[in-house]
Parts: C-alpha cells; sequence; structure tokens
C-alpha cells in the first residue's frame, strides 16, 4: 500500500450489523487500528446490539436512520446479510457517508450497479470487503506477478476452503478479467471452468466447505514459475522462479479484515487506492450470475461484466455459492 500523501487518518465508522461477522472478523479493526473510532452501530436485535457496543465500542442506536444521521460519522460499514447491502448502501450513499459493504457486495450485478452508481452520483468513496486482499500473503504474491517474476500466468488453481466470490476476486486481482466460462457436473459437486482474458486457465469446485484446521491455498503457475500459497492466513508461501526457490513466511494479521480496514482508512486520506473499488467488487458477482444461468457441459460462454444474465436463484442455492 502506498501512503506517499501525509494526511492523517481519521474514520468514524457507524456499523450496520453487528453480528458474527463483527465478532469474529472485522468489528475490532474499526476501533482498534490507529485514526479509526467506532462511533456508532445498529442491529436489528437491539439486546445483542447493545451487548455488542457494550464488549467492543460506541453507542447503539435503534434503526439505520438515525445512524445515518449521526453528525460525527463519515463512513458506515454495511455487514448485514447481502439481500439488504444495496438499499443501505445507497442510503448511507444519499447521506454524505463513504461505504464499505461486505460481500458478496449484492445479490445481483444490477443490485451492484445501482449501488455504484449512488456512491459515484453522492461523491463517496464504495469498497467492498473481499479482504483477501489486504493478507501479506495476498499483497506479496501480487507484488512478485506485477513485477514479472514467475512470467507470464498460465493457470490458477485454488481450494475450496472458502466461499467462490472470494476465489473468483482473487482471479480478478492477480489475472484480470475472465473471458468465459463454462461448468461440469462432478462428484464433488459443479465444476468450473474459466480462462481469463490474459489467457490464464481456471477450474474450480463452485461448492464450499471450510474443513477445521484445512488452509486456504492458491497456487499460480507461470511460464517461469511458480507461486504456492499453502496457507493465506498463516502466510506460508513457496516460491519457484528464475531467481530460485524460496519459503516466505509473513505473520498472520490481528484480524482477517485488518488489511482491509487500515486500506480504506489510507484510501480516505487519499495516501492509496482503494484494495477493492464497487466496480471491482461486483466483478465476481457478474460471473455468479453468469454461471447460475449454464448448463453443465455447455461450451465456454463470454462473461459479460456490463449486462451478465439474471441469476439463476435456484441453481446458485442448490450448489451454494452465493457464500
Amino acid at each position: 500500500m502506498s501512503k506517499s500523501s501525509k494526511k492523517p487518518v481519521d474514520v468514524r465508522w457507524g456499523l450496520v450489523g453487528a453480528g458474527d461477522v463483527c465478532e469474529k472478523k472485522s468489528g475490532p479493526p474499526l476501533y482498534q487500528l490507529p485514526g479509526h473510532r467506532l462511533v456508532a452501530l445498529t442491529r436489528r436485535d437491539a439486546a445483542r446490539g447493545k451487548d455488542f457496543a457494550r464488549r467492543h465500542a460506541g453507542e447503539y442506536l435503534p434503526d439505520l436512520p438515525s445512524l445515518l444521521a449521526h453528525p460525527d460519522i463519515n463512513a458506515v460499514y454495511v455487514a448485514t446479510p447481502a439481500g439488504a447491502h444495496a438499499e443501505q448502501t445507497i442510503a448511507a450513499a444519499e447521506a454524505g457517508k463513504d461505504v464499505l459493504v461486505e460481500k458478496p457486495m449484492a445479490m445481483t450485478t444490477k443490485e451492484c450497479r445501482r449501488m455504484v452508481a449512488a456512491c459515484q452520483s453522492n461523491g463517496v468513496l464504495l469498497a467492498v470487503a473481499y479482504y483477501r486482499r489486504g493478507y501479506p500473503s495476498i499483497l506479496d504474491a501480487k507484488a512478485r506477478l506485477d513485477a514479472n517474476e514467475i512470467g507470464r500466468i498460465l493457470e490458477i488453481n485454488i481450494n475450496d476452503q472458502f466461499p467462490p466470490s472470494h476465489r473468483l476476486d482473487l482471479v480478478h486481482y492477480f489475472a484480470g478479467d475472465v473471458d468465459s466460462v463454462r461448468t461440469e457436473k462432478h462428484e464433488k459437486g459443479l465444476i468450473l471452468h474459466a480462462v481469463t482474458r490474459s489467457g490464464a486457465g481456471l477450474r474450480m469446485n463452485l461448492g464450499w466447505k471450510e474443513v477445521a484446521g484445512a488452509p486456504e491455498q492458491v497456487r499460480i503457475q507461470g511460464e517461469d514459475g511458480e507461486i504456492f500459497i499453502e496457507d493465506l492466513k498463516g502466510g506460508k508461501t513457496s516460491l519457484k522462479s528464475m531467481k530460485g526457490n524460496r519459503e516466505l513466511i509473513y505473520p498472520p494479521l490481528p484480524w482477517t479484515h485488518w488489511g482491509l480496514i487500515e486500506n480504506f482508512g489510507f484510501a480516505r486520506a487519499g495516501r492509496c487506492p482503494l484494495a477493492c473499488d464497487g466496480l471491482e467488487g461486483l466483478k465476481s458477482t457478474a460471473v455468479l450470475d453468469t454461471i447460475s444461468a449454464l448448463e453443465p457441459g455447455q461450451p465456454y460462454q463470454k462473461v459479460d461484466y456490463n449486462n451478465p444474465p439474471e441469476l439463476n436463484r435456484d441453481t446458485a442455492k442448490a450448489h451454494n455459492f452465493l457464500g
């Protein structure tokens, strides 16, 4: 993350939906990072919302309008279920607040584009919580790819220990936009085959089920070497390149969202770009919308990020790929 500007970080958060994700992953960075403060939060379950405020930080408020009217809040973190993201993000934008919205960004690409338009027209930031872009192991791999250490990417393999929307986001981060996709039935479920516009191939299971103790893994095969992130959270990476073979270890973050929320603060201060803005964040949704409309075994179909098919909710639910 470039931090060329000297402007101080000043993020005064309003939190919408202080649930399980905030307890385990994202809540503490909102008030533990330098320059960040959790001013207020709201949650439909008032008792649990008040308990969260008591144990963490911030004032409990009864509803979204009261939170958006709070004069001290300058950024809103939308951490509710995905079906509420679009309307809550748009309301925050119209109140003049910068927004960080949880993933998946929304239920459909059309909703995502409404969110982007609302934030653009109101002159506020929109970031999407694809927080693995803030992991030290991922940032290191991206820097090495940008430096061409392993040459042109030929293939990306990602295991199914985390949601497909996050996995597709990493494909976009590392290899750029997806050109075409197809699916096939397999004993593990529905298998996705994809090709990026840069020519990289991808094969992955669309379903997912976290197995306790099993690491999240990404293998990037290039023309001149390989990056194998053996443990995304633990930061263990094996690098094979023209410069030789190395083992790299990056200490894990205090909380999974730490790097992403830190980036948001720096971006507000003009010190770096957002790790994942709204236009970048909607790409995974567009690909998943496209996949949902496919029949297994069909030839490759082009991905149209501007106008993908309508989400087939039955297919998405049957194969559990909206997490």
